[in-house]
């Protein structure tokens, strides 16, 4: 065993203490006995990223089946919600399909006062709500009457559909609320109502009427009434219910307001020749027609009538004004008379012959100097008839000759007056012996 050691050790001492030099030259032709290295393809990669590409087109053929089945699946429960059948999907042409990709870049919808730009959408997924959604230029509206959709339409009409189930018009505007009004008249009197009527109205507008003198409404149809003349004008704006914006707007309508006379008037008593009467007044200064209604039977067109009340009593009095415009007023005050007036008649007399009050006659037929008829009867009929003062009734009996005897009899007078209006009264009359 140590023998086999020693032997090692030695070769390891010769090994050792050998040495030799390099020599580039033996290397190169050691080299050039060697065979020529293979190239090797990268097999794996190649495997690797086929097998990737095969997996990527199974996914997007999956996702396209998808996509597909939903669409048809939304057609399909818009043509049962709305009623309109949705048209098959045909071959496009070339021309056609130019068409549609120039009608998806120029589609614009207009919400509310927004404008939803479709072209946009499509270039960009990633951009915020605000960034597709611009205000709409006032230029950009249509009105009702010619706009194909409205906000509120549900349903797409068949009509306006081509065969590939797109809208014939480029541009898809939706119409904004009309601000159109009518009004029964343009030029009323102070006081005068008018009436104002929508031409077409919105769920999708609130309507906001400016009568030009401060004051306003926001009803759909209101009825105003100016308190003062002048000239005024209308407005009308609508809204959108959902943040105010005004959608639309009218022209301003021009309102002439004419002012109305003043109606009030004024009474004063008169006794004129001693006749108990009240004169009345009217106070308007711009009136050319006057009209009266004493609530007696007696009306005038007087401006300060001369009125003669026979009984007691409340009495309405209307006055109504008219001015040179044509505008009209009125007005009615309450009138009290207090003692019955018959013509200043007596209501007895004895016709006895001693001179003292022998004879009867209403004392203001002696002032009126009026053409009269005074008649006296009985429980028969007529006893005495007279037209003059001169010959008033001395309790004779004209019929069957003779004196009347005591007791209670009526009379009656008829005349016409200065205005040419007939008169009558009546009373009872008490002859004594």
């Amino acid at each position: 065993m140590k023998n086999r050691n020693g032997f090692e050790n030695s070769v390891k001492e010769k090994l050792e203490q050998q040495h030799y030099d390099y020599d580039p030259s033996q290397w190169n032709a050691i080299e050039k006995r060697l065979p020529s290295p293979k190239k090797v393809l990268p097999w794996k990669g190649i495997a690797a990223a086929s097998t990737l590409l095969v997996v990527s087109l199974l996914i997007w053929q999956l996702m396209e089946k998808e996509n597909s089945s939903i669409v048809e699946n939304e057609q399909q429960i818009i043509s049962n919600k709305d009623g309109v059948p949705v048209p098959e999907k045909t071959a496009i042409s070339s021309t056609e399909n130019q068409a549609l990709q120039d009608f998806d870049a120029e589609l614009t919808i207009i919400v509310h006062d927004r404008v939803y730009d479709h072209a946009a959408n499509n270039e960009d997924e990633e951009k915020t709500t605000s960034d597709k959604y611009r205000k709409v230029p006032e230029h950009e509206f249509v009105p009702d009457e010619e706009s194909n959709t409205t906000v509120d339409d549900k349903t797409t009409k068949s009509s306006q559909l081509n065969q590939h189930g797109l809208s014939n018009a480029s541009t898809g505007k939706i119409s904004r609320p009309s601000a159109q009004f009518s009004l029964n008249k343009t030029s009323i009197c102070t006081g005068e109502v008018i009436d104002f009527q929508l031409l077409s109205q919105s769920k999708q507008a609130q309507y906001f009427w400016d009568f030009g003198n401060g004051a306003n409404s926001t009803d759909n149809n209101p009825v105003y009434q100016y308190p003062e003349s002048g000239t005024y004008y209308v407005q009308l704006k609508a809204t959108s219910t959902l943040d105010a914006s005004v959608m639309n707007i009218s022209d301003k309508i021009a309102i002439h307001v004419l002012p109305a006379p003043k109606a009030e008037f004024r009474w004063s008593e008169n006794s004129m020749n001693a006749i108990p009467s009240i004169q009345f007044q009217s106070n308007s200064a711009t009136a050319v027609y006057w009209e009266w209604d004493f609530d007696n039977g007696i009306k005038s067109t007087e401006k300060e009538p001369f009125v003669t009340f026979n009984k007691k009593g409340f009495y309405t009095i209307s006055h109504t004004v008219t001015n040179v415009e044509g505008c009209s007023k009125s007005s009615s005050q309450q009138l009290e008379i207090t003692t019955d007036y018959n013509l200043l008649a007596p209501n007895s007399f004895t016709p006895n012959a001693d001179g003292i009050n022998d004879n009867f006659i209403p004392k203001a037929l002696e002032i009126l100097n009026v053409n009269f008829e005074m008649s006296i009867f009985d429980k028969r009929g007529l006893v005495y008839s007279t037209t003059s003062v001169s010959f008033p009734w001395n309790g004779s009996n004209q019929r069957d000759g003779g004196l009347c005897p005591q007791g209670a009899y009526v009379w009656v007078v008829k005349y016409i007056d200065h205005e040419g209006k007939d008169q009558i009264f009546k009373g009872t009359i008490n002859l004594l012996k």
